[in-house]
């Protein structure tokens, strides 16, 4: 998969949205979707996907903030 004219842009305040934007190509150069050409909302986009999906971006995601949030405190 490829992503060409891809973008992400963060909505103004007050929204904590993102929005993504690009077409999705195959990886023989094939045109297989996009993201809209007004982009898909990150936060849209992540309430319509299952919980089994959403749990584990979250697991991958949580060792990040973990990570982030230990910074500097083990020296």
């Amino acid at each position: 998969m490829n992503l060409q004219n891809f973008r992400i842009e963060k909505e103004q305040a007050p929204s904590t949205d993102w929005k993504v934007f690009g077409d999705i190509y195959d990886d023989n150069g094939n045109l297989i979707n996009t993201f809209g050409v007004d982009g898909t909302s990150v936060n849209v986009w992540w309430v319509t996907q299952d919980e089994q999906f959403q749990f584990g971006i979250v697991s991958q995601f949580a060792v990040i903030m973990a990570q982030q949030i230990t910074q500097g405190t083990s020296e």
